[in-house]
């Protein structure tokens, strides 16, 4: 059984309109996705945690420029996840038979059990996709 987290449970999902831009790392199932809603707003998803009927993914909304900061590793994993632009992150628990979203928490990364956080100075090495606009790679 995935651990309690302490947050905000939201009674509406927010993924209505949500689109899959890119699966960015894939090991075994998806573990890390770019995807935006209708309106534009760009999320990197990190797969948390998972028991045997439930996975545990972690929302983080973020801008064109601050993507790019955690893909290109200018920013650590850990930070982007501990500072969120917005103040909050998104932890969403997904049935694995049907997909369907089962709860939605709006919290910070303090809230996610340590053990399932990225280390202090994990940082990704990912092309930043053309299709996100106009942040140049480095």
């Amino acid at each position: 059984m995935l651990p309690q987290i302490r947050g905000t449970k939201l009674s509406q999902p927010l993924w209505t309109g949500f689109s899959l831009d890119r699966t960015l790392l894939y090991y075994d199932g998806p573990r890390l996705l770019l995807q935006r809603t209708l309106s534009g707003q760009l999320y990197l998803a990190w797969w948390n945690d998972a028991d045997e009927s439930i996975e545990r993914w972690v929302y983080l909304p973020l801008s064109e420029r601050r993507l790019h900061e955690v893909l290109t590793g200018e920013m650590p994993d850990l930070d982007a996840l501990q500072n969120p632009e917005d103040g909050h992150i998104f932890v969403v628990d997904v049935d694995m038979d049907s997909d369907a979203v089962l709860q939605t928490i709006m919290t910070d990364a303090d809230a996610l059990p340590a053990d399932t956080l990225p280390s202090p100075n994990v940082r990704l090495n990912i092309p930043v996709p053309a299709e996100v606009g106009g942040i140049p790679n480095r």
